[in-house]
């Protein structure tokens, strides 16, 4: 059943039930019908088929119009957010053919103009490959996936009407649900929670971006507004308490890997699920049933496949053993296969369709999961994987890790310099976390479930990680935030415990701490010596490190040096 057959039927079975609800207006099914519906004869008047509409992304009832309006006409959109940069949005323009753009009025009717003059093309600049597209399209978005380099993915809306239906079916949505949308207009993750509710006669709540602030705002929002659905990011999850007055009934964690502590604190008001998707192949493509805590202390699976694809795991190493089926662990990337695969990245020319030959059968994620006891878990993102000292490391692998400690809620492993400079490259394994685990503790911990090459040198507790507007961890950020500067304390001893605590995490590092059970390695080792002979002592050298105990023998025995 397409996407409007489906729309339609709720509207028949549900005409007076609420279709959408904004912080000021309740709108029943069968007046939206009559939005959408005049919407769609506009713009079946105005463009012609196959060619694309954009629509302005702001939160409220006309977005939804425009979108739904879009899709009963047959029409392909793009959605255009006008705080993006004026470049940006010029480049979509002028490479999707966009003449007309949907705009809200302030009681929710829409209306087509022209595109803003600062984003027009001329007509001769106008791109082509989109016209040599087979089959009908159901909208483009633009992705920069992890090249920083923006694509144009063009999906098709056949396998969209798949995922939705499956979704439906398993998040059980029905008449009585309310489902939060959530995610900006701008990413794919919106088309899922919008569909799945406007298709089985629910109703879709539409609030601006301050009510869906994660923490007290959400968490207000999710109470006030009955919230019965929601798919949200891992930063929403951890920063926002689940309550009694909610009436969640089904949570998705999207858009990042779901930690063991989420599960834990959500699965106690809804059930939780895990979804995993690309914007490359229609959205979402695994979906968990309700997690149990007590299996998902050692990582949260990805989930059984929805809508219409499949998957395997190609393999990344040379030499590396097919898979078994004795219960052993398989490592590879993620593969995705058939008809939600989309229809490529639209660029200058022409569409260039997926796939090693071309051929739009397959799509390489560049995600590596481990395939273990018949479940699918997330590792880490292929081009996140680094070299360090010899040995190549997976950081989400090491992130789970740290995260089936007790009381760690949230970690993000880096590779930097012990010093901050970038100019000295990366010599240090660096773990940030969210939690009240002890540093001490939490070393103890891994240095019983990993090997040594793979134990960060710093664990740093951190009050709060920071999140891009997508909900993505920012680790430049993070990075950033962690520059070696002068230690604003008194004494020299007191100067060598901070730098300590610097280079290792331990904030509260004393006299009697040996540097290497705190963490410290080679290269902060020789970082810590040079500062030594900063503060002084001339004569200290890296064997004074490695000989002496604690921190009280070697500043003990350099002040004797020293005399």
């Amino acid at each position: 059943m397409s996407l409007i057959h489906a729309f339609e039927r709720a509207l028949r079975e549900n005409p007076d039930g609420a279709a959408v609800r904004t912080a000021d207006r309740t709108v029943c099914y069968r007046e939206f019908d009559k939005l959408s519906q005049v919407f769609a004869e506009d713009l079946r008047a105005e463009v012609a088929p196959g060619g694309f509409v954009g629509i302005e992304a702001s939160k409220g009832l006309g977005a939804i119009t425009a979108m739904i309006g879009a899709l009963r006409a047959r029409r392909p959109f793009v959605f255009l957010d006008s705080r993006d940069s004026v470049a940006s949005n010029s480049e979509k323009v002028r490479l999707l053919g966009v003449r007309r753009l949907a705009r809200s009025r302030d009681d929710g009717d829409v209306y087509l103009t022209d595109v803003p003059e600062a984003w027009r093309a001329d007509e001769s600049d106008l791109a082509r490959g989109v016209l040599d597209v087979e089959g009908e399209l159901c909208y483009a978005i633009h992705t920069s996936g992890s090249t920083g380099e923006p694509k144009c993915v063009l999906v098709r809306p056949a396998p969209l009407a798949a995922v939705v239906r499956d979704h439906v079916e398993r998040l059980s949505v029905g008449p009585d649900s309310r489902t939060l949308q959530f995610a900006r207009l701008t990413f794919d993750g919106c088309m899922t929670e919008i569909l799945w509710t406007l298709t089985a006669g629910a109703c879709l709540v539409v609030l601006d971006e301050a009510r869906l602030a994660p923490g007290t705002e959400l968490r207000d929002t999710l109470e006030r507004f009955g919230i019965t659905h929601l798919k949200t990011t891992p930063f929403a999850l951890t920063a926002t308490e689940p309550s009694g007055a909610m009436r969640l009934r089904h949570v998705i964690n999207g858009g990042g890997a779901c930690r063991s502590a989420v599960v834990a604190k959500w699965s106690e008001v809804a059930a939780l699920h895990n979804a995993y998707g690309a914007t490359e192949t229609t959205v979402c493509n695994l979906l968990t049933g309700p997690l149990d805590p007590a299996s998902c202390r050692d990582g949260v699976p990805l989930g059984d496949v929805v809508g219409d694809c499949a998957y395997h795991l190609r393999d990344i190493d040379e030499g590396s053993a097919p898979a078994r089926t004795d219960g052993s662990v398989r490592r590879g990337e993620i593969v995705i296969t058939g008809p939600a695969v989309a229809a490529g990245y639209l660029t200058e020319h022409e569409v260039r369709p997926f796939g090693p030959a071309g051929d739009g059968t397959e799509y390489r994620t560049g995600d590596i999961a481990e395939l273990r006891d018949g479940n699918l878990y997330f590792v880490e993102r292929l081009d996140h994987q680094v070299k360090l000292r010899g040995y190549r490391l997976d950081l989400g692998e090491i992130e789970n890790t740290v995260c089936q400690a007790e009381s760690v809620v949230e970690a993000v492993v880096t590779v930097e310099s012990h010093d901050g400079s970038e100019a000295a490259g990366g010599d240090a394994l660096v773990c940030y976390y969210l939690g009240g685990a002890d540093p001490r503790e939490l070393r103890r911990h891994l240095e019983g479930v990993l090997d040594p090459y793979k134990i960060p040198s710093v664990l740093e507790r951190v009050e709060a990680l920071p999140y891009t507007l997508n909900g993505k961890i920012d680790r430049d950020s993070l990075r950033g935030n962690r520059i070696l500067g002068e230690d604003a304390v008194s004494t020299p001893v007191q100067q060598v415990l901070a730098l300590v605590g610097h280079l290792t995490g331990i904030g509260d590092a004393v006299l009697d701490d040996n540097f290497y059970a705190l963490g410290g390695d080679s290269a902060s080792t020789l970082l810590l010596v040079a500062k030594l002979r900063e503060l002084g002592w001339l004569d200290a050298g890296v064997r004074d490190v490695l000989r002496a105990k604690d921190l009280r023998a070697l500043t003990d025995q350099l002040r004797q040096r020293s005399v």
